[in-house]
């Protein structure tokens, strides 16, 4: 069995206190630590049925489910992957069999019915209310001849979850353990330098601290206050679509934008890294839920992306850019009526954390923090774009 980690994660195999909280910058290789302790359970002592969970259900298929395959792959372990039930099955070396479940808590019914589950793996903690957390910690209520604990991993932005750092970090709660890690603790030297050249170039204080130095931050002068309700069931005026490209480092995104007059409905579609265009391409024509006729707008600082994505059938259109655009496109978007989908977990996450540049003394500048902000820059280009030119098949596009 081996398993790469690094110094910094290495001791955390052996905690066995209920809460393992994995808090720690972007990069940091947290997420990827949490799997690998799932996987060295299961290798050492067997028998599991763990349990990993993202707020919605569908989001985790480009997270944790990757990185344990990979892990898995990477150790010669057959295994079987019931894509349906999302279910992942295999025997460790003593032959027993261990379970890993992958879920949301889009069914908190279904969530509250489990059996037998010996732990459990929350990522992206700050998606999750403090209720949230208490109906899952229920869930570890039978002796099953394991330890029982929750492994939860996150960045430690204030704003988005400040129950977690106030159970956790102010009064440090009972039975608990907590680590900070940043992207120095990733093992994997690419994956570090990546990160450290986007996170070095951050020039804003507050989200410095949090995702170059796993500080905890409240960020302050937000931009955006989007409620998050379901899809209605309206005949909307119009359909269309945003996107941000994105690779390693960055995702990339496809937001569809649903129009009735002068209010919006944003709804997540893609939102992964280490796409490539083509990958990306037939990832949206794939989704039953993109009419690939329809337009979608992207950044048009990437004239080739957007040619490779037209030469493949999508109807793709460059979004307005120019001077003051960023700032325009803002305004535009503060004067409509905008709804987030629910289920879009990166759009709201986004926006609860999309705030302007501030001064030294903490005034707002007219200008966004260029950071965590894909779904962002998607839902701007799309519909200030759109409604700015109208119907971006009546216009002329000029391709490289």
């Amino acid at each position: 069995m081996e398993i790469l980690v690094s110094d910094h994660f290495f001791p955390l195999f052996e905690r066995k206190e209920r809460y393992l909280i994995l808090c720690g910058g972007r990069g940091s290789g947290k997420s990827e630590f949490a799997a690998r302790k799932v996987f060295y359970r299961c290798m050492v002592e067997g028998g599991h049925r763990f349990l990993i969970l993202r707020k919605v259900r569908k989001t985790i298929q480009e997270s944790c489910i990757k990185v344990i395959r990979q892990i898995l792959a990477d150790n010669g372990i057959i295994h079987d992957y019931n894509k349906s039930d999302r279910v992942i099955t295999f025997v460790n070396p003593k032959g027993h069999t261990n379970e890993i479940l992958f879920d949301g808590l889009d069914d908190p019914e279904k969530i509250k019915s489990m059996k037998g589950i010996t732990s459990i793996w929350i990522e992206e903690l700050t998606e999750f209310t403090r209720q949230d957390f208490m109906q899952v910690d229920l869930i570890l209520r039978e002796a099953t001849g394991h330890y029982q604990q929750i492994v939860a991993s996150f960045n430690p932005d204030e704003a988005q979850a400040p129950w977690i750092k106030k159970m956790f970090v102010d009064e440090k709660h009972i039975n608990s353990f907590v680590d900070v890690s940043t992207v120095e603790h990733n093992p994997i030297k690419e994956m570090r330098e990546a990160y450290l050249d986007r996170l070095n170039a951050l020039d804003d204080p507050t989200y410095y601290k949090i995702y170059r130095l796993g500080e905890w931050a409240l960020p302050s002068g937000h931009i955006f206050k989007w409620d998050v309700v379901p899809l209605p069931d309206i005949k909307f005026d119009e359909v269309f679509y945003g996107g941000d490209f994105g690779y390693s480092v960055d995702p990339a995104a496809l937001i569809k934008i649903y129009r009735k007059a002068d209010e919006f409905w944003l709804e997540e579609i893609i939102y992964e890294t280490g796409l490539t265009n083509q990958a990306l391409a037939e990832k949206i024509k794939s989704d039953d839920r993109v009419n690939i006729n329809d337009p979608s707008y992207w950044d048009s600082a990437e004239p080739k992306s957007i040619q490779e994505l037209y030469e493949q059938g999508l109807n793709v259109q460059p979004a307005l850019k120019g001077p003051d655009s960023v700032r325009a496109g803002i305004d535009y978007l503060k004067s409509v009526k905008v709804h987030v989908v629910q289920g879009s977990v990166n759009i709201i996450s986004e926006q609860s954390s999309y705030r302007w540049k501030q001064d030294k003394l903490g005034n707002d500048l007219p200008e966004p923090v260029a950071f965590k902000n894909h779904a962002m820059d998607g839902s701007r280009y799309g519909i200030y774009t759109h409604m700015k030119e109208g119907y971006a098949g009546d216009r002329e596009i000029m391709w490289l």
